[in-house]
């Protein structure tokens, strides 16, 4: 790469990064708590503050975001791998649909194929 190809990558980076949002959750989850109880009664229970399980799900919403603006950037992918790598990526992202009862925004939701 050369550094007109870093310079516009960075600054696609930079605008990526501005247009990440804070994930507010619907307000009947704040100060609440995830328990994960084991079917098997000898195993230990495990807890996990929502706020803290949320901010994991963001993280990796974001991380999604970041992937793809490089797949798309990168002048090295062919259009069929860009395609596939993509196809990857919308497969998560419906994933990560079971989650969006957590997300008071519509624009924080995620969106798999069906979603625009």
């Amino acid at each position: 790469m050369d550094y007109s190809e870093i310079h516009e990558l960075a600054k696609a980076l930079v605008n990526e990064m501005e247009k990440r949002t804070a994930g507010e959750h619907a307000p009947k989850w704040k100060g609440g708590t995830l328990r994960f109880i084991p079917a098997d009664k000898d195993a230990k229970e495990h807890e996990i503050p929502i706020d803290k399980f949320l901010s994991k799900v963001i993280m990796v919403r974001d991380n999604l975001r970041v992937l793809e603006q490089q797949i798309n950037s990168d002048k090295n992918l062919t259009d069929g791998e860009k395609i596939k790598y993509q196809n990857y990526i919308t497969r998560s992202y419906g994933s990560l649909t079971s989650f969006n009862f957590l997300f008071w925004f519509e624009e924080d939701k995620f969106k798999g194929a069906g979603g625009a």
